[in-house]
C-alpha cells in the first residue's frame, strides 16, 4: 500500500502541462535495460524514487521537463510517463 501511494505522490507532483504515458508488458530484468540503455541515450543518470527487489522507479530530467520510468516486477510492465513543462 505505501508504494502505491508514494506512485501516486510522485505522479502528481510531476508537471501536468503535456504528459504522455505508455505503459508495455515486459521482463522485470528488461525493463531495467531499458534504465540503463536510456541513461546511456540521455547522457544522464537516472534519479532513483523508488527502488525495491519488486519495483524500480526512476526519473530523468530532460531540458524541457522529465521522463518517468517504472518497472515492475509482479505486473511485468513497464510505464513511461513524458513530461513536458
Amino acid at each position: 500500500m505505501k508504494l502505491s501511494l508514494a506512485l501516486l505522490i510522485t505522479i502528481l507532483a510531476l508537471p501536468a502541462i503535456a504528459q504522455q504515458s505508455t505503459s508495455k508488458t515486459m521482463s522485470y530484468e528488461d525493463c531495467l535495460r531499458v534504465i540503463q540503455n536510456t541513461a546511456t541515450q540521455l547522457g544522464v543518470a537516472p534519479i532513483n524514487i523508488v527502488e525495491t527487489s519488486e519495483m524500480r522507479m526512476v526519473r530523468f530530467p530532460t531540458a524541457d521537463g522529465s521522463v518517468l520510468v517504472t518497472c515492475s516486477r509482479p505486473d511485468r510492465k513497464m510505464v513511461t510517463t513524458i513530461s513536458k513543462k
